[in-house]
Order: C-alpha cells, then sequence, then structure tokens
C-alpha cells in the first residue's frame, strides 16, 4: 500500500499535469469504487470543474477543485496518473479527460481504492479521524505518551493505527522501529518516555528519507508520471527477512504483528 512519501509523490509530480486543468469528461469503469456521491452523479458534477491545487492528507490525495474536492485514496495498488496522450495505462478503471489534452488516470490492480466528490457536508470517515503526521508539530512527545501509557497493543500495531499517526504504513513502522532500537511486539504501554522521543525522530527520519528517494517499489507503486520510487534500495530491515543486520550482522527475523509481515533484529531491536 503506498504510504506518506509514495502519496505525497504522487502529489509533486501530478501537479504540474493537473493544476489549473479543466475536467471535460469522466469514464467510470467500475462503479464500486465511486464511494460518493453516486456515480452518475459523481461525473456529471465533476464535469466543467476545475482542478485549483492537489494537497495530500495521511495517504489521501485531496483534489481541491474550483467547487468542492475530490477525494482519492489509493489503498493497496491504486495509482493516479497523467499523460499528454490517449495511450491507456493497465488496469485504468477511471479516466478522467483535462483540457490541454492531458488524460488523468486511475488505475487499480485489486480494485480495492476510494474515490468521493464532496460539496456539500459529506464526511469521509477515515479521512477525518486522522491523526497528527510526520514532519509535523503534532506528532510530539507530548501528543503521543499520554496515548502509549494507555494502550496494551504492540507498538508497531499501535503506530500504524491512522487516528494515531496518519501516513504510515507497513513499510516505514518497521524502518523506525529499527532505527529506533525498538522491538515491534513491545507492548506499547512499556515503551519508555525517552524511547518514545527516539521513535518520534526515527519515524521522521525514515519518512523524510522515503519522500527524499521518491518512495518505496517493491511492485505495483507508480507516482503520477508512472515512475517506480527508488527507497527500496535504502531498507534497513523491510523485505529482508532472513538476511543479515545492516547494523550487527543478526540474522532479522521475520514474523507477523497483528497480521502484518514484519521484519526485526533480535539484536538491536529490545
Amino acid at each position: 500500500m503506498p504510504e506518506l512519501p509514495e502519496v505525497e509523490q504522487v502529489k509533486k509530480t501530478l501537479a504540474p499535469y493537473i493544476e489549473g486543468k479543466i475536467i471535460k469528461n469522466v469514464e467510470v469503469r467500475l462503479a464500486h469504487l465511486i464511494q460518493y456521491p453516486a456515480v452518475d452523479l459523481f461525473v456529471k458534477k465533476l464535469k466543467g470543474r476545475m482542478i485549483q491545487t492537489i494537497n495530500r492528507r495521511g495517504k489521501y490525495l485531496l483534489l481541491q477543485l474550483d467547487k468542492g474536492v475530490l477525494i482519492v485514496h489509493l489503498r493497496m495498488t491504486g495509482a493516479l496518473l497523467a499523460t499528454r496522450n490517449s495511450a491507456e495505462p493497465p488496469y485504468a478503471k477511471i479516466k478522467f479527460s483535462l483540457t490541454d489534452n492531458i488524460v488523468m488516470w486511475f488505475t487499480d490492480i485489486r480494485a480495492f481504492g476510494t474515490l468521493y466528490y464532496v460539496d456539500d457536508d459529506f464526511v469521509v470517515k477515515g479521512l477525518a479521524a486522522l491523526g497528527p503526521e510526520p514532519l509535523t508539530k503534532g506528532l510530539s512527545l507530548e501528543y503521543l505518551f499520554p496515548l502509549v501509557t494507555k494502550s496494551k497493543k504492540a507498538i508497531k500495531t499501535f503506530i500504524l493505527d491512522q487516528n494515531v499517526i496518519a501516513g504510515l504504513g507497513n513499510i516505514y513502522a518497521d524502518e523506525a522501529l529499527a532505527e529506533a532500537g525498538i522491538a515491534p511486539l513491545r507492548l506499547a504501554c512499556d515503551v519508555t518516555r525517552k524511547e518514545l522521543a527516539v521513535l518520534i525522530k526515527a519515524i521522521n527520519k525514515v519518512i523524510a528519507q522515503g519522500i527524499k528517494n521518491h518512495g518505496t517499489t517493491f511492485r505495483d507503486y507508480k507516482d503520477g508520471e508512472g515512475k517506480k520510487g527508488n527507497n527500496q534500495n535504502f531498507l534497513a530491515v523491510y523485505g529482508r527477512g532472513g538476511q543479515p543486520c545492516k547494523k550487527c550482522g543478526a540474522i532479522l527475523n521475520k514474523i507477523k504483528v497483528g497480521g502484518r509481515g514484519t521484519v526485526y533484529c533480535p539484536k538491536c531491536q529490545k
């Protein structure tokens, strides 16, 4: 699933193509992707709207229009691409024809993505409930420590909760815990204030690295121009189960935490 760095890269690469463009037509090929409003109304309302800016909140893309907002959640395998020609990318599910011969495609191999057009008081619950993001003042020790002390969840499960930290997913959770030296199965309530301060710094570090390296691509992720990220070349633990730890040489363990594949160093992370 694209996480904060990947969605940020999509936002950055889409902006030059779509900002200031008018939506001339919308072709929906898979109706269940449209969560609100009904598909025919979704299409009707979007026609003629100008895309003013594209923003991001957590893992959501927010296309601010001259009236209302188009909200896109890529989920597992969704992608939002822009092209200057009519070539159709694989797994195309929605086609947005824009002015200046720009076509914006929503593609999705597993078709779990969701889209909303909101110009009224409708609330996208997952978006409204998001916690503060990494690299912002909101993700502070003062904010997070009271929540940690009350939680009986594994620390990895705790930091993956989007209501606690927005945008953090499986890749960067593993990387942050490795950077901080904290074992993923530790109970959140057992993490000390000092350790939590280190973890917050680690989260910010790995997210910043992911953004700098244009996101992580293992299989499906591509940015708004259809290009892959290269952060996979800089990962310390994620996807490296059974290989030596880059710090100490111990063999990295691969386990399940909350149903998520998890890799950690049994020596460096306590």
